[in-house]
């Protein structure tokens, strides 16, 4: 069941913070590493409990995430600079859709 929503505009910046209530509900905590896969043209962030290949970034304090330039640079060539995040439980991810321009 999806849960409340934020958008990010990779012109404007390059982090987010993820809200406490999403940390939560994915036991993501500051110091964590998280990962990012690309999925039908969705980014998918999930916590990572043990090292592997997939871009990966560190929970900063107060739940910032930085999106790491391979995934930013990949959508920016396609024109997709604005996302809507949404959390899936059912995934336990955090899920950014490109917005339409």
């Amino acid at each position: 069941m999806k849960q409340t929503h934020k958008t990010i505009d990779f012109t404007c910046k390059s982090d987010f913070n993820m809200p406490i209530e999403w940390r939560r509900k994915l036991q993501i905590e500051d110091g964590m590493t998280v990962t990012f896969n690309v999925v039908n043209h969705r980014i998918v962030i999930k916590p990572a409990y043990e090292r592997t290949l997939d871009v990966m970034s560190t929970v900063g304090r107060k739940g910032l995430i930085y999106v790491p330039k391979e995934i930013r640079t990949y959508f920016e060539r396609k024109g997709l600079k604005r996302f809507h995040m949404d959390i899936e439980e059912g995934e336990m991810a955090v899920i950014m859709k490109p917005m339409q321009e």
